[in-house]
């Protein structure tokens, strides 16, 4: 039996890998087709852009294994079926729960990978893929919106200089400050360094701040301070980007993620949208387990035959479940993103309905 089992996952795994390979191709392909023709404007190395496409794709692959474990089971389990090697496994005494149980382990630790490897692997290649098209292709100084710099400069209003040994674009944090004012004749006026700074609406927050101002060449005060509010007119807006599009925070690492909630909602912001891509960061891998629940069951509900149009009707099937369960995610966002529902429903609501789908198609599988 454990033979058949080794047969049954190795098959799906084979056939999981060509694929999702065909899933990121042709989506690969699509990107960059519609991207080529900006880039060209700014004229990049072919190096540049093949590293842009090549950062993409673990994120583009993530997105696609619930699809590709989906057609890799119907596929193999279709295959069987019109052999009729189904019939000869069931004459064999192994029944449908007995089959179903190896697939559906190997679909949800596919499910934990995904999510171990969107929290590695995705969001650093992503980061780095942001990077590449805002800084070195675009020439666009500032980066990208939740990339994390080390030893920036910026020279702000008032004759403020600002140092930054560490900043978070994303999260509006900066680490190890040193702000100098200087008049017009580059004299120093004033020197405040500080342990850490937060964005909070209009100012920042310096922690552990230290002002030490001068007169001539010689330090006149120095005053410290637990906490210190720093109003600038001009940084915040330089330094606190907040995401482009719905993918910068869906490939964010989660815990960045949810410190970027606690900063939103410190600030006053509305955190809806954020909160429902957290969520939807664990719900969308477990699709790989849901849709394996129909993938695994489509073909025994299906009349055993030889005929290729219950394979095709198989297929079919289920690349109609496919869009719609894409469908509803994009609607739960939606509805999440403008507090109709709350973040964690918005989230889950595709896996729920499709969850009950295919545990009716399941339980009416013929044992």
């Amino acid at each position: 039996m454990k033979i058949l089992y080794r047969y049954i996952i190795s098959e799906i795994l084979k056939i999981f890998l060509v694929i999702l390979s065909a899933i990121v191709l042709f989506i690969l392909i699509s990107n960059f087709v519609d991207e080529i023709s900006n880039m060209q404007r700014f004229k990049p190395s072919l190096i540049i852009i093949a590293e842009y496409f090549v950062c993409k794709l673990p994120f583009l692959a993530s997105e696609g294994a619930p699809f590709a474990i989906l057609l890799s089971i119907l596929y193999v389990f279709s295959q069987l079926n019109r052999h009729s090697e189904l019939s000869a496994i069931k004459s064999a005494g192994i029944n449908f729960n007995d089959i179903a149980k190896p697939v559906l382990r190997l679909a949800l630790v596919m499910s934990v990978c995904i999510i171990a490897l969107n929290e590695t692997v995705v969001s650093a290649a992503y980061e780095r893929a942001t990077y590449i098209k805002d800084v070195l292709i675009e020439k666009n100084g500032g980066g990208a919106t939740n990339e994390i710099r080390t030893d920036l400069a910026k020279l702000s209003e008032g004759g403020r200089v600002f140092y930054i040994k560490y900043f978070d674009g994303l999260l509006g944090i900066m680490k190890g400050v040193c702000i100098l004012r200087i008049d017009k004749d580059f004299n120093l006026l004033e020197r405040l360094d500080a342990r850490e700074g937060d964005w909070a609406r209009d100012k920042w927050i310096l922690k552990d701040a230290i002002v030490r101002t001068f007169k001539g060449a010689q330090e006149a005060n120095v005053e410290k301070f637990a906490s210190y509010d720093l109003f600038v007119k001009d940084a915040p807006g330089d330094f606190i980007v907040r995401k482009k599009s719905i993918e910068d925070t869906l490939t964010v690492n989660i815990f960045r993620l949810r410190d970027l909630i606690k900063v939103l909602k410190g600030s006053g912001f509305n955190a809806n949208e954020e909160e429902t891509n957290l969520n939807l960061k664990i719900a969308f891998p477990f699709a790989s387990f849901i849709l394996a629940l129909l993938g695994i069951s489509i073909p025994f509900i299906l009349p055993t035959s030889r005929s290729l149009v219950n394979v095709m009707l198989g297929f079919l099937l289920t690349v109609l479940f496919a869009f719609f369960y894409i469908g509803f995610v994009t609607i739960g966002l939606s509805l999440g993103k403008v507090g109709i529902l709350p973040p964690f429903i918005s989230a889950w609501i595709a896996n729920f309905l499709f969850l009950g789908a295919g545990f009716y198609a399941f339980l009416n599988v013929k044992r």
